[in-house]
């Protein structure tokens, strides 16, 4: 199958979904860049602020009209808007097939199986308390870069943030694994490493670590140029 991808928001939303990407990948199908090539499209959508969530909301709307056209069969939603709003949101969209969660998306290929029998599915677990594992990833950055996400969530409890009822509690990757991640990016070409998360600077609270940690173990990887 053909499969296109819009991703909406933030970086972090597109290390998702670069993952998504490979384990689709992984299943045969095929990743398309042009959207009226595709038989389904994944909108890993942003719900964070309202202006992101208008943004979301008329992107589905704009491709459920390609639905109506013939020129896509299928839409699922993924990302934060999914998240929030889970059942609702595919109520409220008929033009959606399937809304995933963020915990969920390891379990896109399944998702899209199921989506392609004319299934309606809405998978949306609880935000996570444990990593979920990254995976490998197709890069969309430019030639050169990409981004290295090294925390997931946030502990802080901010009047105006969703965030952490959203995406859970402030989650460090482990520094071995970050600079495994950093090294294999590196052996594809990358020079330049951004680190994102949703708290970068709490980095390794969780862990009794520290960002000055990771980034002394990242600037001893040959061939990494630059650090963001």
């Amino acid at each position: 199958m053909n499969i296109g991808f819009i991703s909406l928001g933030c970086s972090k939303n597109r290390v998702d979904t670069e993952i998504m990407m490979a384990l689709l990948r992984k299943k045969s199908h095929k990743i398309v860049n042009s959207i009226e090539r595709a038989n389904l499209v994944i909108i890993n959508t942003c719900g964070f602020i309202n202006d992101a969530k208008e943004e979301a909301i008329n992107t589905i709307i704009e491709v459920g009209q390609l639905k109506e056209k013939g020129i896509v069969d299928y839409i699922i939603a993924t990302g934060c808007l999914s998240q929030r709003y889970g059942q609702e949101l595919i109520e409220e969209l008929p033009e959606l097939d399937a809304v995933v969660g963020i915990a969920d998306y390891h379990s896109i290929a399944d998702v899209v199986a199921k989506v392609s029998n004319n299934e309606k599915i809405v998978l949306v677990s609880p935000p996570p308390t444990q990593f979920i594992e990254k995976g490998p990833r197709i890069l969309t950055t430019p030639p050169g870069s990409a981004y290295l996400k090294i925390t997931e969530g946030c502990s802080n409890r901010c009047a105006y943030c969703a965030i952490p009822s959203i995406r859970g509690n402030l989650r460090s990757h482990h520094l071995e694994d970050l600079v495994k991640e950093a090294n294999l990016l590196v052996s594809q070409g990358v020079k330049e490493l951004v680190l994102v998360g949703q708290d970068t600077a709490s980095y390794g609270q969780d862990l009794k670590n520290s960002l000055p940690n990771l980034l002394a173990e990242l600037v001893k990887i040959p061939d990494l140029e630059w650090i963001r």
